[in-house]
């Protein structure tokens, strides 16, 4: 996976910035959308898109006057609709195969102990007589609870001069050394197709009559339900691979029950334990990723409304046009902390999975990875004459290598274990 290079974005400027399209809305979905129009432009200068016929093809010529304009708007309407921007990393990919790398930072050498995980061994550096009874003087961190007792709660703390001075000389002590390993793990793109027919009969009766296009009509069709498609089983993903939540701190595990573990009065009261406890769940991803607390939220319509009655959800409907609707957009708003929430609109239980992306797209615990975002075949049947169009797309879904903490992750989706995402049902919220 490569990140897109910057002449790319300018080559497609023109169509990336025609609004008559739909806004793209900030940088990555500009760049990825300018990638997969490259990728398409290669797809079809190759012949790789277009009429299927027994005949060898001839030679193409990669100019835009043979570029298909129903293909070329769709890729440009749908591909920046993807919630992959929202929730997931999205890193196009410029061939059917991908390398994913990670640099892991190690005491000692490259088979050492993870750095930058935990918190940093403070004697490492140092050296020191290893006496407890004195601050600053342990050989390693001693306690997690912070206290005034030395033997309880304790450092490792600079060396002295001599020390410093004699360090790495024969017969005293060696500097530490430290060492990284870089990992590497293979993704490859699968595919989605449909297709859809159509007599001559039916495309002239519906242009006489409806004053509408067959083939656009069915493009139109077939592309929506691949991108719908994709969607959702990057939802479905993101849900089924989030770790379990709510693991201290309520009567059943994995479950928040505003009856019993709010400890409110009323509504209003429950519903700011709700919020609270999502904070919480928030911070516990901070310290399992070490990247950042929980900033988005996908959750059920009832409980993105009981956190607007809590009056912890903001947005703003007539500038935006959000609503806590089951029929409305995704986007719901955002809590007073700036979580973003996100409203899944075939939610059937009450639920919240908690999240992290972060300013990149190489900041997030799932990448979604799109290699040719939509070819278009054309072919006739042989026997009918009946026009006949398909679509396909091809793409791969893979996790963070640190998407399971210190442990090593080959990059496959696995339930109950990545965890830049905690899943928490929600009960009693009514």
């Amino acid at each position: 996976m490569a990140l897109v290079k910057e002449e790319i974005i300018k080559k497609w400027k023109d169509l990336l910035e025609d609004n008559s399209q739909g806004v793209i809305d900030g940088a990555e979905r500009m760049a990825v959308t300018a990638q997969l129009l490259e990728n398409t432009e290669k797809m079809i200068a190759s012949g790789e898109s277009g009429v299927l016929t027994e005949a060898a093809p001839a030679t193409n010529t990669g100019g835009i006057s043979n570029y298909d304009p129903v293909l070329i708007s769709l890729i440009r309407r749908a591909a920046p609709k993807l919630i992959a921007y929202d929730i997931l990393g999205v890193q196009p990919m410029t061939g059917p195969t991908g390398q994913v790398f990670a640099m892991r930072s190690k005491y000692v050498n490259q088979s050492g102990a993870e750095a930058f995980y935990n918190e940093a061994n403070t004697g490492f550096s140092g050296i020191t007589g290893g006496n407890t009874s004195i601050l600053g003087d342990a050989s390693l961190n001693v306690g997690t609870a912070p206290s005034g007792n030395t033997q309880a709660y304790n450092f490792g703390g600079a060396m002295s001069l001599v020390q410093a001075e004699a360090l790495g000389t024969s017969g005293n002590a060696a500097f530490a050394e430290m060492s990284f390993s870089i990992e590497n793990f293979a993704i490859t793109a699968g595919s989605r197709a449909l297709k859809a027919e159509y007599t001559h009969e039916m495309a002239q009766d519906l242009k006489a009559i409806h004053g509408m296009e067959a083939e656009k009509e069915l493009s139109d069709i077939l592309s929506t339900e691949l991108i719908s498609d994709i969607n959702r089983e990057i939802v479905r993903s993101v849900y089924i691979c989030a770790v379990e939540g709510a693991q201290t701190g309520t009567t059943t595990a994995g479950v928040y029950d505003l009856d019993t573990d709010s400890n409110g009065r009323w509504m209003g009261e429950k519903f700011a334990g709700l919020h609270f406890f999502l904070e919480t769940e928030a911070h516990v991803i901070a310290k399992q990723t070490r990247r950042g607390r929980g900033n988005i939220i996908i959750t059920s319509s009832n409980v993105a409304s009981a956190l607007r009655m809590a009056g912890t959800l903001k947005f703003n409907e007539a500038a935006n046009k959000l609503n806590i609707d089951d029929t409305g957009v995704t986007f719901a708003g955002t809590l007073s902390g700036g979580t973003k929430v996100y409203i899944d609109p075939y939610a059937a239980a009450d639920f919240c999975v908690i999240g992290y992306k972060g300013a990149n797209a190489l900041d997030a615990g799932m990448f979604y990875c799109p290699y040719t975002p939509l070819q278009k075949v054309r072919a006739v049947d042989s026997d009918a004459f009946t026009p006949k169009i398909g679509y396909k797309t091809r793409y791969a879904m893979a996790a963070n290598p640190f998407s399971k903490g210190s442990a090593v992750s080959n990059g496959a989706l696995e339930a109950n274990s990545n965890v830049y995402y905690r899943r928490v049902n929600i009960s009693n919220i009514i």
